[in-house]
């Protein structure tokens, strides 16, 4: 599992990650910070994700630079690192370094998320800028720098993991889905004692997934709903269903606080109604989750 913390102490979302990069990376050749001695061309074109390149002929920007050549991902798992890559020559007739604030859209307004900074850079030569950027929610992300108007969407999706490991959301949740186990029959106990086995209908079977949910903020915070759980069976996602099982179970109290202290947890297995011709490997299981900042979501395959 990957620790990842993007929450400050206020709450407030890092949205461009290591602002201490933006603000401080350089012009780098090779990443050892220096300013390129040879121009470089491009291929043609705008500038776009991927390592597109915008090539020559495009417009100056203020301060008489030209992005050259751009490197930015088109998807990236949300909570992950990855690098912004711009290059850009000065097509004035002076030496001059190229500065510009990144502004972030991710759907909820615009921010300043660092500044692009290189050194001085000859007339017709170039300088490469690089920094490590993250955004912890699912969703499209654009990136806007200003100075060169350009802009770079990029995709965060949920992350992928094998049942087993364990899942840390934005706010510190940590998930496991621990097993899911596929049966067309279970056992329960009446309040009398008595045993009683409960045979699936013609066709069907049961999917029993174990889960963990355990709070690792440093505050207290509520605890996953069962039906944020789901199962993902071709393309549905199918919500647990009612069993007369429930010695177990991982169910949350109906009324009261169901807020848990840090390190508190809740442990317990979740049951789905599917088709008797499915077997392990054709399930998933996702969870999803909120801040009211934004929306995560972790999906496991056997």
């Amino acid at each position: 599992m990957r620790r990842r913390r993007f929450l400050t102490a206020s709450g407030a979302v890092l949205v461009g990650g290591v602002l201490a990069g933006c603000a401080g990376s350089g012009p780098n050749d090779s990443g050892n910070g220096e300013v390129s001695k040879t121009k470089t061309k491009g291929s043609g074109g705008s500038a776009s994700n991927g390592g597109g390149t915008a090539g020559e002929g495009g417009t100056t920007a203020k301060g008489g630079f030209e992005l050259v050549s751009a490197n930015v991902p088109d998807q990236v798992t949300a909570g992950e690192e990855f690098a912004l890559k711009l290059t850009v020559e000065n097509r004035g007739n002076s030496p001059a370094a190229f500065r510009s604030p990144i502004r972030v859209d991710a759907g909820g307004g615009t921010q300043q998320s660092g500044t692009i900074r290189t050194k001085e850079v000859a007339p017709g030569k170039t300088a490469t800028w690089s920094t490590k950027l993250s955004y912890p929610y699912v969703g499209a992300v654009t990136y806007r720098i200003a100075n060169l108007e350009k802009t770079f969407t990029v995709k965060f999706v949920g992350e992928r993991l094998p049942v087993g490991e364990t899942f840390l959301s934005p706010t510190e949740m940590a998930v496991t889905v621990r097993d899911v186990t596929l049966t067309d029959q279970y056992r329960y106990v009446r309040g009398n004692g008595r045993r009683v086995d409960v045979d699936a209908s013609e066709g069907r079977q049961w999917a029993f997934v174990t889960v963990r949910a355990e709070n690792r903020f440093r505050m207290g915070q509520t605890l996953p709903k069962a039906d944020s759980f789901r199962l993902v069976v071709g393309d549905k996602r199918e919500a647990p269903t009612d069993i007369a099982k429930e010695n177990g179970q991982y169910k949350l109290e109906r009324f009261g606080r169901r807020e848990v202290k840090p390190g508190g947890s809740k442990s317990g297995w979740l049951a789905y109604d599917v088709s008797a011709d499915r077997s392990a490997s054709d399930l998933a299981v996702e969870w999803k989750g909120s801040d009211g900042t934004g929306t995560w979501t972790a999906l496991w395959r056997p």
